[in-house]
């Protein structure tokens, strides 16, 4: 895909904001050189990586990539011979812990659609014994650990006891010598332990000279008393520093064991990087997976540039390339014709980079490239008008067009006399159209709108505005075409009013005609869009209006089921209690009839559970006796509220409410 293309349509800029999110400085690299892939099956590929690299990071919570240094250079350096430093080294340590947590994160999530990135994290090289030693025994970018050896704390431990004795028989000289001294202090130079004293007293102090001050006031010198002291500390120093070096040969040498995995490992981590960076890049600005096809179809619903503020984007609904091959824009300028075009290529050319986009849902097709011809590109090294410029971009595009090519031209014939620049636009137009190619033209040709109207493979669309201010509203209309509005604009600008009369008079009969009917047009389905709009409004009241009714008549229904099963329950416990009660009577009345005569008490008695056991009697209402189970069954159309029915689901009476 041509570089001009890509810059034109600014996938530098978005490039630039996806690499922000990027750890690693190769990982920033990676990004920054990322280019359209040139198959189906790759740009599948990388968006199924960022997929799985979104689900990673914001479902499954996996870390994001630690920042380790770029050790490429270093593990080279091993693996010819060299000695690291201890710089180098904790880098080494830092590229390896790098690697060790990227590689269990991906790996210790169990889900099955992490494949990709199991496969590609699978492949990174870990040495925790090397890194762990690395850690140990280097413990800054300038010092060693004396654990790093146990020769290496043995010579540390009697380079102390030298010091100290040293300290020690200095200070005591010091105390005796004071009147030569600059000041009493004990400082070193040249790894030997020194005093100042004064120059006049030189030959006072017997001794080796090592250094004098830049006033030549003070002269440092080795007292003959700690020479030999100072000899041995010289002796441990480098014995030390011998030490030292052997250890950092040793670990240069397990580093250059590994330099071939560590190079590996610097790629697959920077390629790791990109995917993630690709990844909260669409996740942070609310983007979307696009669904990917190859027929040259595109579908953006709402889609939103990139590079506009959200604050200040307004989404763009774009379709073509099914029953139609190419939409052309016509409409004033300012209304966003060429931010609508600009977005189509550049959403198209992030989803072959595997960069989701930013929309409410997509459906763009892979291009084996992408063609445009936007803005002024001017040559004045070449010589070459805006007009001859704009014609050479559009030759070199009908010289490589095929059926699987995207082109995108802004103004097509502009800069040259209108009646040939519209009829070299319907030229190219309909070259393009043969190529079977896709795409995107805006115009203020009127020839082309109608052209468009009589051809199924290009459909009119307009850039929406309000047809009383013409104020740019920036939604595209398909299939309807737009006017320019040149001369109202003008007024509204400030044009004086006797001018745009005079501007009028010079539009042909045709023209002024046809720029009317597209204005009633756009008023007609302005008002049709209005009206629609305010009955589905309407109609979304009374959908949430009968949800409503629909939830309170469930409501009801359950309360009437809980009802009907308390008074069921209420019935069964008074039956039981009156069956209980009238048992007990029978049984007291069972007990007098065994007797062959009867009080007068008893028979009083008698009676009395007699009367209690008609009182017993139990009836399915209130009104002892009545039949209600022959009444006939009630209408619902004709009941009212007010009336009073028999509900055999309750068993009771009930009044309609």
């Amino acid at each position: 895909m041509l570089e001009k293309v890509l810059k034109a349509l600014e996938y530098d800029k978005v490039l630039a904001e996806t690499a922000k999110y990027a750890v690693l400085e190769e990982g920033k690299s990676a990004v920054l050189n990322s280019r359209p892939a040139r198959d189906a099956a790759a740009v599948r590929l990388l968006n199924d990586k960022t997929g799985e690299a979104v689900k990673l990071l914001f479902t499954y919570n996996a870390p994001q990539i630690p920042f380790a240094p770029d050790v490429r250079e270093i593990a080279e350096h091993a693996r010819l011979g060299g000695t690291l430093n201890f710089a180098e080294l904790l880098s080494v340590s830092s590229a390896l812990r790098c690697a060790r947590i990227v590689k269990n994160s991906v790996q210790n999530v169990k889900e099955e659609d992490i494949v990709l990135l199991r496969e590609l994290t699978g492949r990174l090289f870990t040495d925790q014994p090397l890194e762990n030693e690395i850690n140990e025994k280097i413990i800054s970018e300038d010092a060693m650990a004396d654990s790093a050896s146990v020769k290496l704390a043995s010579v540390r431990r009697q380079i102390r006891t030298i010091n100290a004795r040293i300290r020690e028989k200095l200070n005591s000289y010091i105390r005796g010598a004071n009147k030569y001294l600059q000041d009493n202090i004990i400082t070193v130079r040249g790894n030997r332990y020194v005093i100042p004293v004064r120059a006049e007293y030189r030959s006072s102090v017997k001794g080796f000279v090592h250094d004098q001050s830049a006033s030549g006031a003070t002269v440092f010198i080795e007292p003959e008393q700690i020479i030999e002291y100072n000899n041995e500390l010289k002796t441990a120093l480098i014995e030390e520093a011998n030490e030292i070096r052997r250890i950092l040969q040793e670990l240069s040498a397990k580093v250059a064991a590994d330099a071939q995995n560590l190079l590996w490992n610097a790629e697959n981590l920077a390629e790791t990087d990109a995917i993630y960076a690709k990844a909260m890049y669409s996740y942070n600005n609310r983007c979307v997976r696009p669904k990917i096809s190859e027929d040259g179809a595109i579908d953006i619903v709402k889609g939103r540039h990139p590079l506009i503020p959200a604050d200040k984007v307004v989404p763009v609904s774009v379709r073509l390339g099914e029953t139609y091959r190419f939409l052309l824009i016509t409409g004033p300028n300012t209304g966003g014709k060429t931010v609508t075009l600009k977005l189509t290529g550049l959403l198209t050319a992030m989803m072959m980079t595997g960069i989701f986009v930013p929309a409410e849902e997509a459906r763009l097709s892979f291009f084996e490239e992408i063609f445009c011809d936007i803005g002024d590109e001017q040559s004045i090294e070449q010589s070459l008008s805006t007009f001859s410029s704009h014609m050479k971009n559009i030759i070199e595009i009908l010289d490589r067009v095929n059926g699987r090519s995207l082109v995108l031209i802004d103004e097509i014939g502009a800069g040259t006399d209108p009646e040939e620049g519209s009829g070299l636009a319907l030229a190219v137009i309909e070259a393009l159209l043969r190529a079977d190619c896709r795409g995107i033209i805006t115009t203020h040709y009127s020839r082309l709108k109608e052209y468009a109207f009589g051809n199924d493979k290009i459909e009119n669309a307009s850039m929406d505005f309000d047809t009383k201010t013409f104020a740019p509203l920036y939604k595209l209309n398909i299939g309807v075409p737009g006017s320019s509005n040149a001369i109202e604009i003008s007024r509204r600008l400030g044009l004086r009013e006797e001018i745009a009369q005079s501007a009028l008079s010079f539009l042909t009969d045709t023209k002024i005609s046809f720029e009317n009917i597209l204005k009633q047009a756009e008023e007609s389905r302005n008002r049709a869009d209005a009206l629609s709009a305010e009955l589905e409004k309407i109609a979304d009241e009374k959908r949430a209006e009968l949800a409503e009714i629909r939830a309170e008549r469930a409501r009801l229904e359950k309360e009437l089921e809980k009802i009907g099963q308390n008074v069921k329950a209420e019935t069964r416990r008074q039956v039981s209690e009156r069956v209980a009660e009238a048992d007990e009577i029978l049984e007291n009345l069972r007990e007098l009839a065994k007797k062959q005569t009867l009080s007068g008490a008893e028979i009083i008695t008698a009676r009395n559970l007699k009367n209690k056991l008609e009182d017993k009697k139990y009836f399915a209402d209130n009104r002892a006796g009545e039949k209600l189970f022959d009444k006939k069954p009630a209408k619902l159309e004709k009941l009212k509220a007010g009336d009073r029915v028999y509900s055999q689901k309750l068993g009771a009476e009930a009044d309609v409410v």
